[in-house]
This record gives structure tokens, C-alpha cells and sequence, in this order.
């Protein structure tokens, strides 16, 4: 439930000028011990703090005390923690006001900034293509379209028209599309709906011939798949209705701003042209903290269910036979193939009861396997394809004619090879450039292979695989006017953590800086957490602000993501979770000892668990940052499991309630618990949103008004 953001800015629109930087929504940015400005930054040559003066809204310190494990934790703004409270309100509303004064009265270059950004964001963008009955399917962007258009064409060479424009949802723009899916034969679409950044979703049902929706509506729709079954019906995952929108007639009553855990995720079916009432519950997890999702297996005969009990890659796999199953009545028959939380399983393809699955059972860097479900001891099983160490395999798609799309991540970049259903290859490695982000579109029933690949300098090129011929051909291209990807660098360095650990490190800058010649501006982005990989992507704002600010960016693929597989991954969780910030500080200090740059001008911006990442770092060690920006932060580790859908992220965190040693090593990085006194932070600007149901804006509320707090008098600390 968690997501890496691998954008370091994103477009402030001027009727939001305060929104959020990773969120759609009405957003609230919090100024900390002052405020940073790009222009000063290539002005002066570092980043400066203009004092003015700055009078904190005050927050009011209410002693609350905790015991964990008989040691006493005082909280001081627990009050915060209600969204829906006047004192809350007001001191938002007033933080806002204060920020907004900065932004507009103290940044004199922010519109020129602005306006360039929305000048180069204008060009067109595709996603990768993928096919349904006879029928293409692709999204597209035309400029500067707040969410991207469902396209459809019939052939390759066919003029696309629209199926589904996520713009017109909303006047405002804050309606966007989630989860999707097309029935077998193509001609239905169910489609999510999602309001202001809330991960609440809404599925509906578009005709695909008429382009017209049909009366099917499925509310309390979260962290769901979709999966047709034919063109009858289809699976989905919902909680119950929420406490907070109980007898509530307005469907959008506060939604995305409650706070309550959530419980109880189960799995549906729901019959084309039925109320959602008469849905059928198919499963509902032994525990009420547990997700399930279901997948229609290829031969249309079985339903695949997983369960996860948090966000670590690991989940049961349980097979249903559909055959005579009545519609109108729950699943009798479900096979407890794996019924443990051991190891992570994916499904591939089915032939009978010979199962293929993408799995890191004793493979942290993951292998394909075959097995009978009906005798599926790990002994039984037929490797496919072998784990390759250090080498994660991240997925493998079956085409029409049992030919799989294997993709793999190799320090960092990324590779397709064809392989057949006994491992062999077929094509060693699909044409794309070396250092490359790649996403892949393929179907079982389809003899079309789509990937587009993306890098730091290249944005973005779709390319087709015709598995019958063996023939690639470039599909659609996307080209920016005055761009020139040869004006830059980006080279890969390795570096050692604090602890000898080798660590690689995408650097990012213009041809014409020369590192011997700085220090230069340096923009350092991480995330570290969740298995998520960050891979080579392309962002024109990076590009605006390496071009026109002769800046330099560092991505630096720390521990806790999934670059080097589970082993990478479970050495940056739970009591080994400083190694992240470790990670972290020494790629701060490569740059610096490399002279690429220098405290003063060294930026850090992280959202999500990387809005941990950075302030936790900026605790630890402000001495090395000219600029901290944690955009939507975890950022109380005592609390976060106990608001939405927090608790599944103990996997990863630990928990504070329940384990004493994970309790002391979250208090040591809290960055809510570890702000200090008289200390000079770096220039800190918070981010949140109002609707954030996943990361509760109050993880920011709490930790701005430690730090207003601990700022010394006069708004801020002199300038760096």
C-alpha cells in the first residue's frame, strides 16, 4: 500500500500554489525553520534562509503520555491527530497562510519557474499499449492534461479515438482513474474512480462500442484488482462502509480524510447488471488485518486468491474450481494450496493442475516454477527459470503460442529476454538501450508484446514484438521540441555505506559541468523501503532544473528496496532500518568528498517512506543538507499502524506496541521524537494533503509543530 514517487518535483498549478507535492487535493505546506528558494539557490550560490521574522502559529504542547514496555513516551500533539478538530482546522488553515505569504512575497523567480515548467511539460506521452478481444488499448497525454486519456484503435495502423477521458470526470481535475480491467472479449470496461487523492475507489462499467456507461456502480472499493470472469461478471476487494460515512446521504462526506484502521477486506463477485447488494462474498481472511484479491486463472476455469497480511512480499495462494458453481452463492470448493506467509507467489499460467508461478521461495532474487497443486511440496517442484543472484527476476508474462516475457533488473536496469515454457530461450534480449526503465504488456491470448522503455535522458519510446515473426518495430515515440538528450550525462557510481556495504548511485547533470570545477547544486532523492526499486525514469522537471539551474541529480539505490532482491529488502527493515538513513548519508558524503557538491548546496526530497527517509536524516545529521523537503511522510513510528492502512506496514517498520527491541529502534529515527532543540536544521519544507488516506497528513502536522518549536527565536536559524 505503500508507493515510491521517482518524480523530484512535481507542477504547482496556480489555482493550488499551496498544493500538496504528491498528492491530488486540496494540500497544506507547512513552513519549518524557513523556506528555500531555486533562485537563491543559483543566485547566491547556496541555499539561504530569509529571516523575516516568521511568528509560528502556535501549537499548544498537551502532555500526553505513553508506556511502551514501562518506558514513558510523552506526546505533545496528540490533538492533532484529529483532522476534523477546530483547533486542527485552524492551525492548518494557518500554516497555510504563512507559507503562502513565502511563496508569493520572498520567491521572485517562482512564476518564471512555473511558466517554464508548463512550457516543457507540453509535449505528448504515451503508456504502454496492451490488447483486449480485437481491439488496442493505450493511454496518452497530450500536453498538459491533468490525467492521462484512454485510447482504442482496432489495428496497429487504425486512428485511435477516446473510450474514456479521466478529465471529464471532475471539473476540477481531482477525479482520477485506478484500477481497470477489460472482460475477455473486450467490449466491457470496469474502471475505478478515485476523488481527491483518497485511495478510495468507485467501480464502474463503460460499453466499449458505444463508449456509454452501463448502471453498475461499487462503492468501498480499496486496494483491489479487478478480474473478469468472461463477460458476466468480475472479482473485487472492498472493506465494509467506514464508521465515519454511516448515515451519511452524501456519497463524497469527508472521504479520504478519515483516520480509523481499516479492517475486515474481503473478496466479491459481482454480476454484470445486478445492485452491488446482491454481490457474492467469495473470501473473508481469519484475520481481520489481512488482504485478499482474486484472479481469474487463464484456462477461465479457476479463481486464483491471494491473502498478504502486510506489505512484505509474501502471500497464500488458493485455488477455487468455478465449474458449476452457482453465481448466487459462495465458492464450496476452495484448495489451501499454500497456506503460509513463507514466501511470495505470482501466477503465471495454468495447464490443469500444473501451476506456474513467479516465487522467492529460497530464492530472495525470485525463479519460475512449475508444480501440481494437488502435491505442491517445494521437492515436487520443476525450476523453469533458475534465480540469478543479485539478478531480480521481476516478472514473467505468458504470450499466446506458451512463450514468457521474462523481465529482470540488473544493477539497476532493466532486460526482456523470450523464453519457452521449459526455460529455453527463444530471444536472448529485446532491442532497448542499456541503462533503461522498462514496462511490458502481454497477454496469453495475444501474439503482441508491447514494452516501452524510459530512461533519465530518454522519455520514453514504445516498441512492438510480434512473437509469430519475431519482428520489433518502434510504435509510438515521444519527442520534446529543443530537447537535446546529448546535452547531458547520466553515469551509475558506486559507493560504501557506513557499514562497507556497496551501494550504486545514478548521477544525473549537464554535459557542461565540470565536477572538478564545483561544488554545484545537487538534488538527492531516495526512498528506501517496500521492496520498491527506483529505476532510471525520465521527469522534465529534473530536466528544467539541471538545464536551467546547472544542477545536479543524485538517485542513490539504498537498502530496503527491491534492486538486489528480498536480502537487499530485509536489510533495511524493522532494527536494521537505520541502515537506510546510513545508506542515505554516505551517498550525501560521496558527493560532497567527490566534489560535486557541498552542504550548503545539497538538497534532499523523499515521499512517503522516503518523507521518513529525509527527515530522519535531517535529525540525524543536518550538518550535511542545505534543503530537506519530506513530502507525505511516515513520520510518527510509535503511531503510524494504528490510522488506515498503517499496520500493514509493520512488515517493514516493526511495531512500537508489541516488540520492545523494534520499540527502541523506532524511537531513535522517529523524526516526530527525535526533533532537538538549538540545533541548525537545514531549510525543511513539509508537504501533506487533506485527503491522504493512506499517509495521514497528520504524520506532518506533528512534526512541523515539533520543529516551529524547537526553531530559535525570530522564525529560523541564521543563514547557512
Amino acid at each position: 500500500p505503500m508507493g515510491a514517487s521517482t518524480s523530484t518535483l512535481r507542477k504547482w498549478t496556480k489555482d493550488n500554489p499551496a498544493g500538496s507535492a504528491l498528492a491530488i487535493g486540496a494540500g497544506v505546506v507547512a513552513a519549518t525553520a524557513g523556506m528555500v528558494s531555486l533562485y537563491n539557490l543559483q543566485k547566491h550560490g547556496q541555499f539561504r534562509v530569509f529571516l523575516k521574522g516568521f511568528s509560528y502559529p502556535d501549537a499548544e504542547r498537551k502532555m500526553v503520555t505513553d508506556k511502551y514496555h514501562g518506558i514513558p513516551v510523552v506526546d505533545y500533539y496528540r490533538w492533532l491527530e484529529d483532522p476534523d478538530s477546530k483547533e486542527t482546522r485552524d492551525w492548518v488553515d494557518k500554516q497555510v497562510k504563512l507559507t503562502n505569504s513565502y511563496l508569493h512575497d520572498e520567491c521572485p523567480a517562482r512564476e518564471s519557474i512555473m511558466k517554464r515548467n508548463f512550457e516543457v511539460q507540453n509535449f505528448e506521452k504515451f503508456g504502454t499499449p496492451f490488447k483486449a478481444g480485437s481491439r488496442y488499448f493505450f493511454f496518452k497525454n497530450d500536453g498538459l492534461q491533468n490525467h492521462s486519456v484512454l485510447y482504442m484503435q482496432k489495428t496497429l495502423d487504425d486512428k485511435p479515438s477516446v473510450l474514456l477521458d479521466p478529465n471529464s470526470l471532475s471539473k476540477d481535475g481531482t477525479a482520477s482513474l485506478g484500477v481497470l480491467d477489460l472482460s475477455e472479449s473486450g467490449e466491457l470496461l470496469a474502471y475505478g474512480v478515485k476523488h481527491s487523492g483518497s485511495d478510495w475507489t468507485t467501480i464502474k462499467v463503460r460499453e466499449v462500442e458505444t463508449g456509454k456507461d452501463i448502471q453498475d456502480e461499487l462503492s468501498w472499493v480499496k486496494f483491489s484488482h479487478i478480474s473478469w470472469l468472461g463477460d458476466e461478471g468480475f472479482f473485487y476487494s472492498r472493506y465494509p462502509t467506514p464508521k465515519a460515512y454511516e448515515n451519511k446521504d452524501d456519497k463524497n462526506f469527508k472521504r479520504g480524510e478519515e483516520t480509523e484502521a481499516l479492517a475486515n477486506h474481503r473478496l466479491y463477485y459481482h454480476e454484470i447488471g445486478t445492485p452491488q447488494s446482491d454481490d457474492v462474498m467469495v473470501m473473508a481472511p481469519g484475520d481481520p488485518k489481512w488482504l485478499v484479491y482474486g484472479e481469474v486463472a487463464n484456462d477461465g476455469k479457476n479463481l486464483c486468491i491471494w491473502m498478504s497480511e502486510s506489505c512484505d512480499p509474501v502471500n497464500t495462494v488458493y485455488i477455487a474450481p468455478l465449474k458449476g458453481w452457482d453465481r448466487n452463492s459462495p465458492i464450496k470448493t476452495i484448495i489451501k494450496v499454500i497456506d503460509n506467509f513463507k514466501a511470495g507467489y505470482s501466477y503465471i499460467h495454468n495447464k490443469g493442475d500444473v501451476y506456474y508461478f513467479k516465487t522467492n521461495y529460497e530464492a530472495p532474487c525470485y525463479k519460475v516454477v512449475s508444480f501440481d497443486i494437488k502435491d505442491p511440496a517445494p521437492d515436487k517442484w520443476t525450476t523453469i527459470v533458475p534465480e540469478e543472484k543479485l539478478v531480480v527476476l521481476e516478472s514473467a508474462t505468458l504470450t499466446k503460442g506458451e512463450l514468457l516475457v521474462v523481465k529482470k533488473l540488473r544493477d539497476v536496469k532493466n532486460e526482456i529476454s523470450i523464453l519457452n515454457l521449459k526455460g529455453e530461450v527463444i530471444k536472448d534480449k529485446l532491442d532497448m538501450p542499456e541503462v533503461a526503465c522498462v514496462s511490458v504488456s502481454a497477454n496469453h491470448k495475444q501474439d503482441d508484446v508491447f514494452y516501452k522503455f524510459t530512461s533519465f535522458l530518454y522519455p520514453g519510446t514504445v516498441m512492438h514484438y510480434d512473437t509469430k515473426t519475431g519482428k520489433t518495430t518502434k510504435f509510438k515515440e515521444t519527442k520534446l521540441d529543443g530537447y537535446n538528450p546529448d546535452d547531458f550525462i547520466a553515469k551509475q557510481e558506486f559507493y560504501h555505506s557506513k557499514d562497507g556495504t556497496r551501494v550504486p548511485m545514478f548521477i544525473v547533470h549537464k554535459k557542461t559541468i565540470d565536477q572538478k570545477n564545483g561544488p554545484h547544486p545537487c538534488l538527492l532523492y531516495g526512498y528506501g523501503g517496500f521492496n520498491i526499486s527506483i529505476k532510471p525514469s525520465f521527469s522534465v522537471s529534473r530536466i528544467v532544473w539541471m538545464n536551467n539551474l546547472n544542477g545536479i541529480l543524485a538517485i542513490p539505490n539504498i537498502r530496503g528496496g527491491g534492486e538486489y532482491g528480498e536480502e537487499w529488502h530485509q536489510g533495511g527493515t524493522k532494527t536494521k532500518k537505520q541502515n537506510v538513513f546510513d545508506d542515505f548519508q554516505w551517498a550525501a558524503k560521496f558527493l560532497i568528498k567527490e566534489k560535486y557538491t557541498k552542504p550548503q548546496k545539497l538538497a534532499i526530497l523523499g515521499g512517503s517512506n522516503g518523507g521518513l527517509l529525509v527527515a530522519a536524516c535531517a535529525n540525524q545529521a543536518p550538518e550535511l543538507f542545505g534543503c530537506v523537503v519530506p513530502a507525505v511522510g511516515v513520520l510518527d513510528m510509535l503511531r503510524f499502524h494504528k490510522f488506515t492502512i498503517g499496520y500493514a506496514w509493520c512488515s517493514d517498520f516493526g511495531n512500537a506496541d508489541e516488540n520492545e527491541e523494534e520499540f527502541r529502534a523506532l524511537r531513535k529515527i522517529s523524526p516526530v521524537h527525535n526533533v532537538k532543540a538549538n540545533i541548525e536544521y537545514p531549510a525543511i519544507l513539509v508537504t501533506t494533503a487533506d485527503h491522504d488516506d493512506r499517509v495521514s497528513p497528520l504524520h506532518s502536522y506533528k512534526y512541523a509543530a515539533a520543529l516551529q518549536h524547537a526553531a530559535p527565536a525570530g522564525g529560523g536559524p541564521p543563514p547557512r
